[in-house]
C-alpha cells in the first residue's frame, strides 16, 4: 500500500490497524516515521527505483488532500502545471492490476468550474476530475463536506 502526500501519518496508522503489511509514504518533505512497517520515500527517490526497475507495486493507494497541491510549488515540489495529473499517471504505473485507488478531492458544485487558488492548491470540476482519473473506473463517490468539499473516490486500475 502507498500514501501519496501526508504531514501527519494518520492514514499510515489507520491502514496499519487495518492490517497493511507494509506503507510507502511518498512525500516531497522531509519526514520521518518510526514504524518498522512504514517507508518513506521522495517521489524522486521512488521514480529513481522505478527507471531503474527495483520499484515496488502497490495493490492500493491512498491519497487525501495531496494531489490538487501537486505542481504548485507549496510543499517543495516542483512547479508543474499539469502536476496532479502527472502525479496519477504515475500512480497508475506504479499500480498492480486492478489496484484501488483511494483519492480525496475538493471538488466544486458546477461541474464545468475549475479553479486554481496559486499557489495553494485546485478545486475540481467533474470535468477535470475524469481526466485525473481517465484510466479508473469509479467505484464509489463519498461526500466528505461542504461546497467546495473534499469527495472520496473509490476507483479500480483500469488495464
Amino acid at each position: 500500500m502507498a500514501v501519496v502526500g501526508t504531514e501527519k501519518p494518520w492514514i499510515e496508522a489507520v491502514t496499519l490497524n487495518l492490517g497493511a503489511r507494509q506503507v510507502t509514504t511518498l512525500e516531497y518533505r522531509a519526514l520521518r516515521i518510526e514504524h518498522p512497517r512504514v517507508r518513506v520515500l521522495t517521489p524522486f527517490q521512488y521514480a529513481a527505483s522505478f527507471l531503474n526497475r527495483t520499484a515496488d507495486t502497490f495493490d492500493a493507494v491512498l491519497s487525501y488532500s495531496s494531489i490538487e497541491h501537486t505542481g504548485l510549488g507549496r510543499y517543495g515540489d516542483p512547479l508543474m502545471p499539469n502536476g496532479d495529473l502527472e502525479a496519477i499517471a504515475q500512480t497508475w504505473c506504479s499500480t498492480r492490476p486492478g489496484a484501488y485507488l483511494f483519492l480525496a478531492l475538493p471538488m466544486l458544485a458546477d461541474r464545468a468550474k475549475c479553479v486554481l487558488q496559486w499557489n495553494a492548491h485546485r478545486l475540481y470540476s467533474y470535468f477535470r476530475m475524469q481526466h485525473l482519473t481517465a484510466n479508473f473506473r469509479v467505484l464509489d463517490q463519498i461526500k466528505t463536506g461542504d461546497a467546495a468539499a473534499s469527495v472520496l473516490f473509490v476507483l479500480q486500475k483500469l488495464e
